[in-house]
């Protein structure tokens, strides 16, 4: 790309806050130029089978996808799932609010009271419990101009913006890697796959699915994730591993090459694992490893800044800082320690030491066991249920070590244990 004088002016605002690293790039407007409807029509239930919807098998397909359909208050499809055998469009009202005034959220509840979900179950089993169907909204842009959209799906494996069809949505909620749009103003369709899986959505009460979609302005350029900034803990004042990672999402239309990440904190030493940089492409979210050292640290807290520049652009830009505070821990209390995945990312285990007294009555240099918790859980890895789950056992023989699993169900893996 060729250089634009006129559009390096328009990065003047960004560059000049390179020389104030305690203001973030991001304002905070008075408005929401964005809104979700509230009025969202639903086509639904449809039968399908334990992890068969990431594979496709929606019987909508035959007539074309729901995406062909039009709304039609009198169409019937057929549903084994339904009373008469036929389901029809009905009305989903949705709960909408703004968290912040730059940030809509649409949250619906989608539910079926016309079937009979006890009978249902009586005669499939907890497998009728699973079901899919379709819902559709929009999402309007009130302003005069080209916006980049930064898009969450919770909850949500399959969607379409307008005519553009997106797999692999956020169905876990883990918020890693939004969907960074382009819209122009006006008034723009979402149909969306609802999934109800039973095995993570349980098969006790109704068969119910809650989703949200939430949207934010984007300002452009690089942002980094700072809730997933991952760092080892810190032990006697010093840190007990030497890795780090943060996810960075590029919100431009062009490439961005991240230069470096660098601590503004005196005694900390941290650059980028890479010998390269960091390419992004529009719209990616990639984590970004760091290795991370201190030396004669007085301080519990970090604080880090990211280089990066934009393609076709000689100016070289800082991302916020990010601030991190340590939990100073005993050595022999359990503790966060990262190392290199196999993926090629940092991950986290966290390490629960053998106590002074399981030390002391073990024979003279024997080697005490290393516990793998393999298990799992729906909960975090570095969570005070995980780090004092053996409590009770306070002077077990053995170095038990719980795995992060890259997600927030602790051990690695869980699925194959």
């Amino acid at each position: 790309m060729t250089f634009s004088m006129s559009r390096l002016i328009s990065y003047l605002p960004n560059i000049l806050t390179s020389f104030l690293p305690q203001q973030p790039l991001r304002s905070s407007p008075h408005l929401s130029p964005i809104s979700f409807s509230t009025t969202w029509h639903l086509l639904g239930p449809f039968q399908t089978g334990t992890r068969e919807a990431t594979w496709g098998a929606d019987p909508l397909e035959s007539l074309g996808g729901f995406h062909s359909l039009t709304y039609n208050d009198t169409a019937r499809y057929h549903s084994s799932l339904a009373t008469n055998g036929t389901v029809g469009w009905s009305i989903l009202t949705s709960d909408n609010s703004f968290p912040t005034p730059k940030s809509p959220r649409a949250e619906l509840l989608v539910r079926f009271q016309n079937s009979d979900w006890e009978f249902l179950q009586k005669v499939y089993g907890w497998a009728v419990l699973q079901w899919q169907a379709w819902v559709r909204g929009t999402i309007s842009l009130h302003g005069d101009k080209r916006t980049t959209v930064i898009l969450y799906t919770d909850q949500i494996l399959e969607f379409w913006v307008d005519d553009e069809p997106y797999f692999g949505g956020d169905f876990y909620a883990y918020r890693r890697a939004p969907l960074v749009l382009r819209l122009d103003p006006g008034e723009h369709r979402i149909d969306v796959r609802v999934i109800r899986d039973v095995r993570a959505m349980g098969g006790v009460e109704e068969p119910t699915v809650s989703l949200q979609l939430e949207a934010e302005v984007s300002e452009g350029g690089l942002h980094a994730v700072e809730e997933s900034l991952l760092l080892p803990d810190m032990v006697d004042g010093r840190l007990v591993s030497s890795l780090g990672s943060v996810n960075v999402r590029n919100e431009e239309d062009d490439w961005i090459d991240v230069l470096n990440i660098e601590s503004v904190t005196v005694g900390f030493v941290v650059r980028m694992r890479r010998d390269s940089s960091l390419n992004i492409a529009p719209g990616q979210s990639r984590p970004l490893a760091f290795d991370i050292a201190t030396s004669n640290v007085s301080s519990v807290e970090v604080s880090l800044r990211i280089l990066y520049k934009i393609e076709g652009l000689p100016a070289v830009f800082q991302i916020q800082v990010m601030r991190h505070v340590f939990h100073p821990r005993h050595r022999r209390e359990p503790q966060k320690i990262t190392y290199p995945h196999p993926g090629g990312i940092v991950s986290y285990a966290i390490l629960r030491p053998a106590s002074e007294k399981a030390v002391h009555h073990s024979k003279p240099g024997a080697s005490l066991p290393v516990v793998l918790g393999l298990h799992g859980a729906g909960v975090e890895a570095d969570s005070d249920l995980v780090r004092h789950s053996l409590d009770s056992t306070p002077d077990l023989r053995g170095w038990v070590l719980f795995p992060s699993g890259v997600t927030p169900w602790s051990g690695d893996d869980w699925r194959e244990s």
